[in-house]
Order: C-alpha cells, then structure tokens, then sequence
C-alpha cells in the first residue's frame, strides 16, 4: 500500500506519495488521515518531513486539518490536485507560443459572454481602465507588464465564467511573463495603438455587440501574437 520514499527532498516524496494514495483511491474525500507520528512510521521519514509535506497540502485544501477532529482528505482534493498538476505542467513545458494559443481559444470567447453580461458598473470600470492606460502611456509607465493586462482580466471577470476566470488568474505569473516579452518590442505608437484595440473591444461590449467584440479580441491577440513572433527572429 505504502512505498518508502527515496531520501533526496523527503518531504516531497511524503507529499507525492500521499497525493498519489488520493489519485488511486485508496484515501478518499472524508477519510481521516494517519497522525503525523504514524505517517513517519509508515514512511519511515522523520516528523519533520511529514509536517511539511501535510502543511503544504493543507495550504492546497487537499487536506484538512480541524482541532480535535484530526487531519482528513478535503472534499475538493481530486480538483485541487488536478489544478495543482495542471499549473506545475504550465510552469515546466509551457512555452509563450502556447500560452498565446491558449488565449486565442479561451478569450474571444470569454469577451463574447462579457458584452451580454457586463453592467453599467462593469462599463465604468473598463472605462477607467483605458483612461488609465493612455494616462500611463504619457507619464512612461503602461511598459510594467500588469498595465494593460487588467483590461483583459476584468473582460474575463465581467464574462461571469467563474472556472476560466479561475484559471487564468491561476496562471497569471505566466502570461504576465508573456506580456513581458511581447512589450519589450513595443514603443509609444504601438503602446497607443493597443490601447486603440482595447477602446475598439470597449466600444463593441458598450454596444452589447458580442460578435463584433469577439471578433475585435480575436484581431486584438492575434496582433500581439505577431509581436512575439517577431521577439523570437
């Protein structure tokens, strides 16, 4: 039931072996974990690792600790593994190539569904953020990777799609990397001529005109996409 884990970073091990015991159902949602002093025995590793390892679990809710209660196996633990596993993929093999693809799929989409949904409140704050943005371009500040990059977070926010708003704010560090590269190549007309194509997008999600704005997100990227192609010549 049980492997020892090898000796180089036990407490990963620890934490590997456990998540694997939940992945093959031999722990389950509910089902209360061994203590701290039995898992070290079974794994024969000191306390110290199998304290890490459950903290870091705990901290991903694939565990759950409670006073008196003891340690059991969260209800959402296969769903945060699965998310858990699915960003380390990301980090590891992902390249901006593909991160940029992932866009291409996810966002129009995600824009469509916002130019139905967004609110006379959700307008102002899109608002906001484009008159900010033309602000910073002036004052030599729009290059900081996160400037711009709310626009297109807020879009994803106002589409009221809760598991892709999810995910995207899950893999921000790795799109803000992407934005990073594509605005190294960037100066100011092309900075107006973004923050153009983000007024174009607001335009059409004023207009309630999900089609027109799909399409305008799509350009919008596949325009970026051009950029990193020509970061890589």
């Amino acid at each position: 039931m049980y492997k020892l884990p090898p000796r180089n970073s036990i407490y990963q091990d620890v934490l590997n072996e456990i998540i694997n015991l939940i992945k093959n159902g031999e722990w389950t949602a509910g089902d209360r974990i061994p203590t701290e002093t039995e898992l070290a025995r079974i794994f024969q590793v000191s306390r110290n690792s199998i304290r890490e390892a459950l903290k870091i679990l705990d901290h991903l809710n694939i565990i759950s600790s409670k006073a008196g209660s003891g340690t059991h196996v969260s209800e959402e633990s296969h769903q945060n593994i699965q998310k858990m596993e699915l960003i380390h993929t990301l980090r590891q093999n992902s390249t901006y190539e593909s991160l940029m693809d992932t866009r291409l799929i996810i966002e129009p989409e995600l824009t469509y569904r916002a130019a139905l949904n967004a609110t006379e409140e959700d307008i102002k704050n899109l608002e906001g953020i484009i008159e900010l943005s033309f602000n910073q371009v002036k004052d030599g500040t729009y290059y900081t990777p996160t400037v711009g990059f709310s626009f297109h977070m807020e879009l994803a926010k106002i589409a009221h799609n809760e598991i892709l708003w999810k995910f995207l704010e899950s893999i921000t560090l790795e799109l803000l990397g992407l934005r990073k590269v594509i605005m190294n190549k960037h100066d100011q007309q092309d900075l107006l001529g973004e923050i153009g194509e983000h007024k174009i997008i607001f335009d059409f999600i004023k207009a309630a005109d999900a089609e027109g704005a799909k399409k305008a997100m799509y350009n919008h990227l596949k325009n970026a996409q051009s950029y990193l192609t020509d970061t890589e010549k």
